[in-house]
């Protein structure tokens, strides 16, 4: 799909110019670590530093569009989670920050993928993974996923260009605050159906193509550039430091 290519392209950036194997070891510590630490303080300088990665990697476009959909569903969860405690009274007593942990975690892995997904094409991405040794259960779910990101991102701009078409002169900001239902149904929902059928038509495509948990994806040598190992040093320090922090919080 060559408009969905171009679409794609237009929300990535790659300043940092790094290889596909930096990028997925920066996803995989970063979701590693973002795991291990219980500390506030230790998650939040993990999600500012994984937040100016993204920005540099991400157009701010596609940031705010993601962002957007993030804090639609993390409203959804707190007022869910606000429905039950008035059930659960144990809930009660849980501290707000805790309430709050899980969506900081959720953020930094959030940082992490979009570049990932956004920057490295699908054949770099599975000669990576190849040269990586990954297993094939992991692979081939990885590869679809990454696929889906700008499979997404392609939907809500056709959604928007169909609001834009049948609401015409009306979808604005303003109208839409004072009619949220309708834009429920003319908007979220539609979006979510095709969502559901994009990530279909992926898996379809992934076993018409042959692939498979058994696929070879290829392999060869791992090289690093200047700016990979760069990248990765500062990852080291950022770690460290959110260690460091979050230790001294516990004193």
């Amino acid at each position: 799909m060559p408009g969905l290519s171009r679409k794609f392209r237009s929300s990535a950036t790659n300043r940092l110019n790094l290889a596909p194997e930096t990028r997925l070891l920066l996803t995989f510590l970063a979701s590693l670590f973002s795991l291990i630490f219980s500390s506030g303080l230790s998650l939040g300088i993990l999600a500012l530093v994984s937040a100016v990665y993204m920005l540099l990697e991400v157009r701010p476009k596609a940031v705010i569009i993601v962002y957007l959909a993030f804090a639609v569903m993390a409203a959804i969860a707190l007022s869910c989670l606000k429905i039950i405690s008035l059930f659960v009274p144990v809930m009660r007593e849980q501290p707000l920050s805790a309430a709050f942990l899980p969506f900081v975690r959720m953020s930094i892995s959030l940082n992490v993928i979009l570049p990932l997904a956004l920057n490295s094409k699908l054949s770099e991405l599975a000669n990576t993974l190849g040269r990586l040794k990954f297993p094939g259960i992991i692979k081939l779910p990885l590869i679809i996923t990454i696929r889906f990101i700008p499979t997404f991102f392609n939907d809500l701009q056709l959604l928007r260009e169909a609001v834009a078409i049948r609401f015409r002169g009306l979808s604005g900001p303003l109208f839409w605050l004072r009619h949220p239902l309708l834009l429920w149904r003319v908007f979220f929902m539609p979006l979510v159906v095709r969502l559901i059928r994009s990530a279909d038509d992926l898996a379809i495509a992934a076993e018409l193509k042959g692939l498979s948990a058994s696929t070879d994806f290829g392999g060869g040598k791992i090289l690093l550039a200047n700016s990979d190992k760069i990248a990765l040093c500062l990852t080291t320090i950022s770690i460290s430091m959110a260690y460091m922090a979050g230790q001294l919080s516990a004193l």
